[in-house]
């Protein structure tokens, strides 16, 4: 074990000053480890801090940048501990809806812009609507239901390209996958076709996951292929870990892992990247309303640590599954299917905002719902 002439402290034992923050303070050090490890399942995080403190020696030798170095852990493990035990206003306010909006499904927000876009499903329309304002501007379809390269039918999905120039909407009931550009309204792109779209991912290197609910699987398109290649399901209907059932939403997370909201399975699914079959994150007990259940999962957020935020679609409310958990907790909702701001009825979209604002298309009230992050 190390030790140190210059005053460097322990971030635990700051009484020997001969110590340094490092991984050569095997006490203390196995102590830090121990108390990472005991928070449920965050093995990316614990990772991350682990091999800093491991492999980072300019850190560990220099005094100054030492006592950061710690200081940056311990704010990680506070952030860290935030997260987890974050909750949400239970009234929502409504941010989008009126006589403008009619049955909304999949939302994305813009947090640069303070912008969402909606999915306004049985207008056959995207709506784009600045927050703080009454009304919303349609920027795609709303003229008719249609098979026109200027029409969409039943639009599901929709999210933001990498350079925010475009839309990319899942157009279901013309079965295609469709790019339109929000600089030129006459600039419009089929990307897919003979698909049974419903949820929609783009990754950070712009490569653009899709659901098919009919072949039971999730595609991946690199940039400029015409073929995808299969990641999540593909082996046909079914409950095994290698299949699906009607899936929906996904979300993507920086490694490429893929979890689906597995909807007649009544599960979410996760795929690691290049996995043959997927890991139950949530549910996966039968259609119920237990804290271990789930009815028909729609929209999905995972965080950095691997806490699943999924819309209960049929029990109208949104639960939390933390990482590793057999069971889940309420959120938001769950009160009743009625119209009251902590109320939701047949909730399908779901979007967390950078401020940690969770936004929900509440379908049957034709409206969007945002429950502001507890910061009591």
């Amino acid at each position: 074990m190390a030790t140190s002439n210059t005053g460097t402290k322990c971030y635990k034992c700051r009484e020997e000053a001969t110590m340094h923050i490092c991984t050569k303070c095997s006490k203390h050090y196995e102590e830090l480890k121990l108390l990472l490890l005991k928070m449920k399942d965050q093995e990316k995080l614990v990772e991350q801090i682990l091999n800093d403190q491991i492999n980072n020696q300019s850190l560990i030798q220099n005094q100054n940048n030492s006592s950061q170095y710690i200081q940056t852990i311990i704010a990680k493990k506070r952030d860290f501990l935030i997260m987890i035990k974050r909750k949400w206003e239970q009234y929502a306010t409504t941010i989008a809806g009126g006589n403008q909006l009619n049955t909304p499904d999949g939302i994305y927000v813009d947090d640069q812009e303070q912008t969402i876009y909606v999915a306004n499903c049985n207008n056959h329309s995207i709506v784009k609507w600045k927050f703080g304002e009454r009304n919303g501007e349609v920027v795609a379809g709303g003229n008719e239901k249609g098979n026109r390269i200027d029409q969409l039918n039943y639009p599901c999905s929709v999210i933001l390209d990498q350079n925010k120039k475009s839309l990319i909407i899942c157009d279901v009931g013309n079965r295609r996958v469709v790019r339109w550009s929000l600089e030129n309204q006459n600039d419009r792109q089929i990307l897919i076709e003979d698909i049974s779209c419903y949820g929609l991912m783009m990754n950070n290197k712009g490569d653009l996951f899709v659901s098919d609910y009919e072949r039971n699987e999730v595609k991946r398109w690199k940039k400029d292929e015409k073929q995808g290649i299969v990641v999540a399901g593909g082996n046909g209907k079914g409950d095994k870990l290698n299949q699906l059932n009607y899936p929906g939403f996904i979300f993507v997370d920086r490694e490429d892992s893929i979890y689906v909201s597995d909807r007649w399975n009544h599960r979410v699914m996760k795929w690691l990247k290049g996995a043959k079959e997927g890991i139950i994150v949530a549910g996966g007990q039968g259609q119920g309303n237990s804290l271990k259940q789930l009815s028909y999962p729609h929209g999905l957020v995972v965080n950095e640590i691997g806490d699943v935020y999924v819309v209960d679609r049929w029990n109208h409310r949104i639960m939390c599954w933390p990482s590793g958990s057999k069971e889940g907790r309420v959120v938001v909702g769950g009160n009743g299917e009625e119209e009251g701001s902590n109320q939701l009825c047949n909730p399908r979209g779901l979007v967390i905002d950078r401020a940690n604002n969770l936004y929900v298309t509440d379908t049957s009230n034709h409206r969007i719902q945002r429950f502001n992050v507890d910061t009591n």
